[in-house]
């Protein structure tokens, strides 16, 4: 967590309750403070509650909810103000429902966020940030198997934790520049794959130890170092490819930074 709420005040709380929505599409648009998204409860889409300083006065977002042919649509967008009516230190904690299938859509600016996703039943995920810190976990499976996995870091520092547990079958990240951390411990699917480009930056990524990795890697500019693989043709292979059930593909593009690729202990 990033700071400490008992120096705020609440000022804003909305709670959406659910009614007979089948699947949910949702759209989180954050410009600048500390976001914070979690699991939330059965009954209710969403609650989202704000604390923020006093000096700040007003509270410039909108939060949109309607329902269409079953489908419920949330959209919260902080509006485009000038930065002296928002504080770095404004703080919104969103809460989702977690058994309704959804997509979700996270785009951020300049902003710190903790993002746990663990437990929910995202059928879709994309996570845009700009000049950014985002932590993103999944300490529990996803409750479905997610079609599609998104991941835009801008100039950001990016930890990614149990990323497994996100039950992808296709992993898409895009990194500027920084450093960014993808660790796919967790209930991994078998055949997944992962697609890796990097711009500028250092790049830690960690394995589980009962899955196996093919990798296809093009970095002419990047250093790298790859524990326990074999190089065969254009792939380096991991070491216990023929141990496991599990295997996985992995691509990774890189322009100019440290690319390490290790295991979990």
């Amino acid at each position: 967590m990033f700071g400490n709420e008992d120096q705020l005040q609440p000022k804003f709380h909305k709670e959406i309750k659910r009614k007979d929505e089948k699947e949910l599409k949702v759209k989180i648009i954050g410009g600048v403070g500390v976001f914070y998204i979690l699991p939330g409860t059965n009954d209710k889409i969403a609650i989202i509650d704000s604390y923020f300083d006093e000096e700040t006065g007003r509270k410039l977002v909108d939060v949109n909810y309607f329902v269409e042919d079953g489908i419920g649509y949330l959209e919260f967008e902080m509006q485009k103000v000038s930065s002296k009516n928002v504080s770095k230190e404004d703080r919104w904690y969103i809460k989702l429902c977690k058994d309704i299938p959804t997509t979700l859509e996270v785009e951020l600016g300049a902003t710190k966020a903790d993002i746990e996703l663990g437990g929910l039943s995202l059928k879709n995920l994309k996570i845009s940030t700009g000049v950014s810190k985002t932590n993103l976990k999944f300490t529990k499976p996803n409750q479905i198997i997610m079609r599609r996995f998104e991941i835009e870091a801008g100039v950001a520092k990016f930890d990614g934790e149990n990323l497994g547990n996100a039950r992808f079958r296709n992993l898409n990240f895009s990194g500027g520049m920084g450093n960014f951390k993808i660790d796919l411990s967790g209930e991994l699917l078998d055949a997944a794959s992962i697609d890796i480009s990097m711009g500028f930056g250092n790049l830690d990524l960690l394995l589980p130890n009962d899955v196996g990795a093919v990798i296809k890697y093009s970095g002419f500019l990047s250093s790298r170092k790859f524990e326990n693989f074999f190089k065969m043709g254009n792939e380096f292979i991991s070491s216990n490819i023929d141990e496991v059930q599990k295997k996985i593909n992995i691509d990774i593009d890189s322009g100019l930074g440290n690319i390490r690729v290790r295991w979990i202990k």
